[in-house]
């Protein structure tokens, strides 16, 4: 049987990559925190926890999405990319897709109506550019599950007719 080295090959990648993001999220929101007091000079604490909150209620979706893709490429490993662990992860990275889309658009619209300054900062191309790739990854996921959902039951009917 061919040796086939590229799904290990991402499995180690994206294993490097979950890594990497975690210890990034724990550091961001001092950082952004530490930046915010600096290049603003806010010091009104209520504001930095409640927007540091924001920023680890915001990596939720996406640390989960990421677990996600690492059991799909754990699968894949294996050499069972069809079977409904597969359906199940693809689905999930899609709801944390389509949630984190409404959590920044909720956290934006409450920056936005509860600090003066937060109207300052131009953030239209940045939700423009997230909404589009939230939503084309939350579909994309949604149409793969599916996809996967009726390989599944060919494959399962091609089993049973041999």
């Amino acid at each position: 049987m061919k040796n086939n080295f590229s799904p290990k090959i991402l499995n180690i990648i994206v294993t490097l990559g979950v890594s990497i993001t975690c210890i990034l999220f724990l550091g961001t929101p001092p950082i952004v925190t530490a930046f915010l007091k600096s290049q603003f000079s806010l010091l009104d604490h209520g504001l930095v926890m409640t927007i540091s909150s924001y920023l680890y209620l915001l990596e939720a979706p996406y640390v989960i999405a990421l677990f996600k893709l690492k059991k799909l490429s754990s699968l894949v490993v294996k050499n069972n990319p069809f079977s409904i662990e597969s359906v199940k992860s693809l689905k999930v990275i899609s709801i944390c897709s389509f949630s984190e889309l409404i959590l920044v658009i909720g956290c934006k619209a409450y920056l936005t109506h509860s600090v003066k300054d937060f109207n300052n900062i131009p953030l239209a191309f940045p939700m423009l550019a997230l909404t589009v790739v939230c939503l084309t990854i939350g579909f994309l996921c949604l149409v793969l599950s599916q996809l996967f959902e009726i390989a599944i039951e060919i494959k399962e009917e091609n089993d049973k007719t041999i």
